[in-house]
């Protein structure tokens, strides 16, 4: 089912960046919280965002878990939201981050990392790029790092 949202006055050149974060945030929780449960009542067990064989690719849709699978690819608001919802499943605190960089004409460029705490025995938080990992090239990241 399409459900579209017209948010024409988010993430343009004039908008506010905390209204922007805060709208992006409420996206991807509701997406998170769908895969959460896609993958939680998947008629079939569904295989981990690294084993499923998505790659990363740019895409204006933000996908579910499903969908994602089916493309074949999805961009880092798709991969973050699978990769989160994954996690929440497995018991691990996950969290997305948020990253944007201005391109040359002004507009804003969005990427989104996972915030992983404390895991594998270490005694850091670290940051994990499902884009990065899954194929997105060093051009597309060299703003956000």
């Amino acid at each position: 089912m399409l459900i579209p949202f017209n948010l024409s006055t988010t993430f343009d050149r004039s908008s506010d960046e905390t209204e922007n974060a805060c709208v992006l945030r409420a996206l991807l929780d509701c997406l998170i919280r769908c895969n959460v449960a896609r993958i939680r009542y998947a008629s079939r067990p569904l295989p981990r965002l690294y084993e499923s064989g998505v790659k990363y690719g740019r895409t204006i849709d933000w996908d579910n878990v499903t969908t994602l699978y089916k493309r074949g690819y999805g961009d880092c608001k798709s991969l973050t939201a699978a990769l989160i919802a994954e996690y929440y499943l497995r018991g691990i605190d996950a969290r997305p981050v948020f990253r944007h960089a201005k391109t040359l004409i002004g507009a804003r460029n969005y990427h989104i990392l996972v915030l992983v705490p404390k895991r594998n025995g270490l005694d850091k938080t670290e940051f994990e790029d499902p884009s990065r990992k899954l194929g997105m090239g060093q051009d597309e990241l060299k703003h956000f790092y």
